[in-house]
């Protein structure tokens, strides 16, 4: 596509023909590309619960001076998704549930403390490990409101123990700088503690005493030493801990939490050896897992009836060996569950528990609870028990292989009992979907690595009937525990997602309208949105999907159950995954006190509680493997800068349009100083409109566009556009 003229060779921007100047909103304003969502976001969340104005965050990355309009719209953007919250004009993150942040300080002699939350609150706190007077921390208030006792979720901004970020080198000056992190720290570096270190490197710097304070927050400037050089951004080693140190997630485990895993993992707890336990060995139990897994914490097992079938779904009884109150168990709350990078893990047990002694392996026998379900011919589950036992897999399947069998594809030992399990998930899912449950079929991303970690693919992640058939059989299971556990009134952390807020509720209903899909006001409920998607077409559905998703609520656990929305069940817990969850280990360690006929474990307030620290701890993984997963795409995609693709836009913002390739799945942004005219939003917000000719960038637009750069430090990928292919509209 020909240049237009007085444009800038690497943007295509400029001015317009004949000398006469763009507007200032059509120009970029910054070096570091124009103030995206994502980029605004992690400003706010690094100074958060700070209250900061548009010109603040326009300051915060370095825009000009006229800049503010644009970051003004991105700010009522993220407001609408409800993502950052909006006090007397100026914005900050949302913060989940009831979460508030402030300033820790030390009292009794060090055993205890308060906090001074930002509207000038004190909360009282227990003891925290690791937390330093002058923290700013992340606490929930729990309990009678007028005690004012909270519980130290996370240390927002505290001491530092070592640094990850960018290496610089200015004449005889060399410092750090952050890297994935919006923090303003520098961090000196002296001419002999360089190292081989190089410019632009991401590198792991430690203190160095006597030459300053140790810490970020100082007013001198702290200073370290090399002691580690990551590779560059984009290098996966120094994307996943640069991420990993901002998010200030833990890594090795306590020498105490260690030791105490092995004694654990070699003599579970006396109670549990005397502890009646029915003896499954001799049923055919098997794994379906992905190829990679190292834990395997479910196994399942299918006995054809006369008329259904029985389903036995059988979890890794890790409270057998994981004491409540332990060094293992208070560091397994601390973490709250496994992160999961593409190459490597974080797991929430040592390995000699959640990679040996409870892992379900084949030809081992391990300890279980089973929830064992008799269902009917139609898919509902007519009875339900549970106990603790004993098993034996017979087979580790990976989804692929196990797929193939279900479909006779691939002859096995156990062909039988696959096409069985198989066969009753499937009527499950039918009973599931018609008693009004949501079914989004939103495709992944999955990340071909080379032998150096890199990406060199992104395809999409297969979805195979064995995938379906786990994944029904563990909701069928969680629902059932739910009920059972909520029948004899013992509290347990729930899994709950509460319906979408009526004004995002509305405007979906608008927007499902607008495709045809349903009458516009019509009130929503998860049958009614299963129903709107259930007659899309592929690609209208490839458009939709996104757009429900986001106007859902995030589901949260909580120590009273209020149903789950998305699934239509009235209660639900998280049961099957007690490796890599903490909420599903209290949720066994509850269903193993009923089962012995004694009391509950944990008071309701100690529940929720535990319910409030996982789900803060969850969010904060998701944004960490969503952080590096991004970083993975955009390291992929800077091989193609400068290529034509063919693609459809997914998402429309005051800030530009969101296309996603064909050719991988992934995305990225044509913000709107790449297009040709002024754009507003429409009122329907489905659409960017030309100021002048009235032309429509509309989701769902078939397009051509071109990787115009990728810029790996900021996690962006720009596109242009070259040419339209088919309009939306042309296409309903």
């Amino acid at each position: 596509m020909a240049r237009r003229k007085g444009s800038n060779k690497r943007t295509g921007k400029g001015t317009k023909p004949g000398g006469r100047k763009r507007p200032e909103r059509r120009r970029r304003t910054s070096r570091k590309g124009p103030p995206t969502p994502e980029r605004v976001l992690r400003v706010l969340e690094a100074r958060a619960p700070q209250l900061l104005s548009p010109a603040a965050v326009a300051a915060a990355l370095s825009q000009g001076k006229g800049a503010s309009k644009a970051i003004r719209a991105v700010l009522r953007e993220l407001e609408r998704e409800s993502r950052v919250e909006r006090v007397r004009g100026r914005y900050r993150a949302v913060r989940a549930g009831a979460t508030l942040e402030g300033r820790f300080t030390r009292e009794n002699g060090g055993r205890s403390g308060v906090v001074i939350d930002d509207g000038g609150g004190v909360w009282r706190v227990g003891r925290v490990e690791g937390v330093q007077p002058g923290d700013r921390v992340a606490i929930e208030p729990f309990g009678d409101p007028t005690k004012r006792r909270a519980d130290v979720l996370d240390i927002v901004d505290g001491a530092r123990d070592h640094w990850v970020g960018l290496f610089h080198r200015r004449g005889k000056l060399a410092y750090a700088t952050p890297y994935r992190d919006e923090g303003h720290w520098v961090v000196r570096v002296a001419r002999n503690d360089v190292g081989d270190a190089e410019e632009g490197e991401v590198v792991r710097l430690e203190p160095v005493e006597g030459r300053g304070r140790g810490r970020n927050a100082a007013a001198t400037e702290p200073w370290a030493r090399v002691v580690e050089r990551l590779g560059r951004p984009g290098d996966p080693t120094a994307d996943v801990a640069a991420v990993v140190w901002r998010r200030r997630l833990p890594q090795a485990f306590p020498a105490d939490v260690e030791a105490e895993a092995r004694r654990a993992a070699e003599t579970p707890p006396r109670e549990d050896v005397d502890r009646e336990r029915r003896d499954l060995r001799a049923k055919p139990f098997f794994t379906i897992d992905p190829a990679s897994a190292r834990d395997h914490d479910d196994a399942v097992c299918v006995e054809k009836l006369e008329r259904g079938w029985r389903l036995y779904v059988a979890i890794a009884d890790v409270a057998a060996y994981v004491e409540a109150g332990s060094a293992i168990d208070r560091e397994a709350l601390a973490r709250g569950n496994s992160v999961y990078f593409p190459t490597r893990a974080i797991p929430m047990l040592p390995e000699a528990l959640s990679s040996d002694a409870c892992s379900l392996r084949p030809e081992e026998d391990r300890r279980v609870l089973v929830a064992e379900l008799e269902c009917g011919a139609r898919g509902r589950v007519r009875k339900s028990r549970f106990y603790s036992a004993w098993i034996r897999s017979r087979a580790r399947l990976a989804y692929p292989r196990a797929a193939a069998i279900m479909a006779g594809e691939s002859t096995h030992a156990l062909g039988g009992p696959l096409r069985d399990f198989g066969a009753l998930c499937a009527k499950l899912t039918e009973r599931r979907l018609r008693d009004g449950a949501l079914d989004l079929d939103l495709p992944s991303a999955h990340l071909v690595l080379g032998k150096d970690g890199r990406p060199v693919d992104i395809v999409p992640a297969d979805r195979t009937a064995a995938h379906r058939a786990v994944e029904e059989a563990m909701l069928a299971a969680n629902r059932a525990v739910a009920a059972h556990l909520l029948e004899r009134g013992y509290p347990a952390v729930f899994r709950n997602h509460d319906p979408p807020a009526p004004a995002d509720a509305e405007a979906l209903s608008h927007k499902l309208a607008a495709f045809g899909l349903m009458q516009d006001g019509s009130p929503l409920s998860a049958a009614v949105i299963s129903a709107a998607i259930g007659v899309a077409s592929d690609a209208v559905a490839r458009v939709v999907n996104p757009l429900v998703l986001r106007a859902m609520r995030q589901a949260r656990y909580g120590a009273e159950s209020r149903g789950h929305f998305a699934l239509a069940f009235e209660s639900y817990v998280h049961f099957t995954s007690p490796i890599r969850r903490y909420p599903d280990l209290v949720v066994h360690r509850v269903l193993r006190a009923l089962l012995a006929g004694e009391g509950p474990p944990h008071d309701a307030q100690r529940v929720g509680r535990m319910a409030a620290r996982s789900s803060y701890r969850e969010r904060l993984a998701e944004r960490a493997e969503r952080e590096v997963r991004t970083l993975a795409k955009c390291a992929f995609l800077t091989a193609y800068v400068g290529e034509e693709l063919e693609g459809t836009v997914t998402g429309v913002a005051r800030h530009g349009l969101y296309c996603t390739f064909d050719r991988w799945p992934a995305d990225g942004l044509i913000h709107v100083s790449r297009l040709p005219e002024f754009v507003f939003l429409a009122e329907d917000r489905l659409s960017l409109i030309a100021d002048g000719s009235g032309r429509r960038y509309s989701l769902g637009d078939r397009m051509l566009v071109r990787i115009a750069e990728v810029d790996i430090v900021e996690g962006q990928v720009d596109l242009e556009i070259v040419r339209l292919l088919e309009a939306a509209r042309e296409r309903r």
